[in-house]
């Protein structure tokens, strides 16, 4: 494992994370989940052999998880973790080698990168949907409980009261 592109993941998704203007513990915070984010990458692509586009996915979601629950601990938006953590896992090196590849004339190699680059980007859109999306029906379904809860208290109440 390469500890050093690692720590390269953190310190540029800090770096956005002042372009951004996160401050203190959102700083901190959005910097690990870019190291972690990369860590997952390398893990899961270089050491257990997965394929690029499925490491592009679980990062995206172990991104994601770490979002959600610095935003739920932090009560502040999970896009201010979110958005910083994801920029060392962004294709732009496979959008310049793609137009360049078509400026050149080469266009095999730039149809193959450019299919490429949509499979990455998708693969981190695709892990960010899953676990916002579970996210917020855990949240709606954690919530409706309560008043459910509430409700049921009342009518209790109401039934013992005489109301």
């Amino acid at each position: 494992m390469n500890y050093i592109e690692v720590l390269a993941a953190t310190f540029s998704t800090f770096f956005f994370g002042i372009i951004f203007s996160l401050t203190g513990k959102k700083l901190i915070y959005s910097s690990f989940a870019g190291g972690l984010g990369w860590y997952t990458h390398l893990l899961f692509f270089k050491e257990l052999n997965y394929s690029k586009t499925a490491s592009f996915v679980i990062s995206a979601v172990v991104i994601t998880i770490f979002s959600e629950i610095i935003g739920r601990l932090e009560k502040t938006t999970v896009t201010s973790t979110l958005i910083p953590a994801l920029i060392p896992l962004v294709p732009g090196g496979g959008i310049y080698y793609t137009m360049s590849f078509f400026v050149e004339n080469r266009f095999p190699e730039a149809f193959e990168k450019g299919r490429e680059t949509i499979f990455l980007t998708v693969a981190l859109s695709v892990g960010i949907f899953l676990v916002s999306t579970f996210s917020q029906i855990l949240n709606r379904t954690i919530k409706y409980t309560k008043v459910l809860k509430k409700y049921r208290k009342f009518k209790e109440y109401k039934r013992t009261h005489k109301i």
